[in-house]
């Protein structure tokens, strides 16, 4: 492995273990791009790139989301009650969501991926409502809607922070306690689509380092600088407006989907 591709894997962790902290996102978002990109360098092949940078991207986002979930946890800020609303439906739809990964073509994968940020972008500009938390949701509708969330998260390598978020701020629950639910959520999600791809990528060749699907070298070198900026991203939340860096990371997922629909 190059100096370079070593540099790009380690920024790439720090970038996405503090957006991770400051948004409750898995880090998926800016580790799927980066891996299209480095993967081809270092010896994966063309079909098989998109697949394993989603799983890859799912086994950092469990290294991420838990040191994150455990500095939100030390900030008082993480509410069972809606862990236990969100958890299981996530977890089911994550092991579905690896399984379909598995399934679909690399470019049609790469295109639905592509999809998923514009949308997420655009989601992110608009305004939450604010007032009391509504907490007499059905649990069978929140099963099913979890579900939902966690297999496009499973499918595309995210961690579901960029949909949990919105749907708990829909749901009235304050921002910081939404952002820390949904780090819990997304290492749910981490652990339950890891599990399924590297179960279901048993007959890859393991010369470059594999496990299942899961590039071992890059998950490593990823998860190293993730885990210890994710903290720095949790104090960023108690100071900085979310909403600006909302906006901002909105306009970089278009670019970056807009990119990837041109590649």
């Amino acid at each position: 492995m190059s100096v370079f591709a070593w540099l790009l894997l380690l920024l790439g962790g720090a970038l996405a273990g503090t957006l991770a902290g400051m948004l409750g996102i898995g880090g998926g978002l800016i580790i799927v791009p980066l891996l299209l990109f480095l993967l081809p360098l270092l010896g994966v092949a063309q079909a098989l790139v998109i697949k394993m940078a989603v799983a890859t991207s799912l086994a950092t986002i469990v290294m991420t989301t838990f040191s994150s979930a455990r500095s939100h946890y030390s900030h008082g800020q993480v509410s069972w009650f809606w862990v236990r609303r969100i958890a299981p439906g996530l977890m089911l739809g994550a092991a579905l969501g690896a399984w379909l990964a598995t399934l679909i073509s690399a470019i049609w994968l790469q295109r639905i991926f592509a999809v998923v940020l514009l949308v997420l972008a655009l989601r992110m500009l608009i305004p939450q409502r604010g007032g009391e938390p509504i907490t007499d949701v059905s649990k069978r509708l929140m099963f099913a809607i979890t579900t939902a969330m966690g297999s496009v998260s499973g499918m595309v390598g995210i961690g579901g922070g960029s949909m949990t978020v919105p749907l708990l701020q829909r749901l009235r629950v304050p921002i910081r306690q939404a952002i820390a639910v949904s780090a819990v959520g997304s290492l749910s999600i981490g652990i339950s689509a890891v599990l399924a791809f590297i179960v279901l990528g048993q007959q890859l060749d393991d010369n470059l380092g594999l496990s299942g699907y899961v590039h071992v070298p890059a998950w490593l070198i990823i998860s190293l600088t993730s885990m210890a900026c994710a903290p720095l991203g949790v104090r960023l939340t108690q100071r900085i407006p979310v909403r600006r860096l909302q906006q901002g990371f909105a306009v970089f997922l278009s670019l970056v989907a807009l990119n990837i629909f041109i590649g």
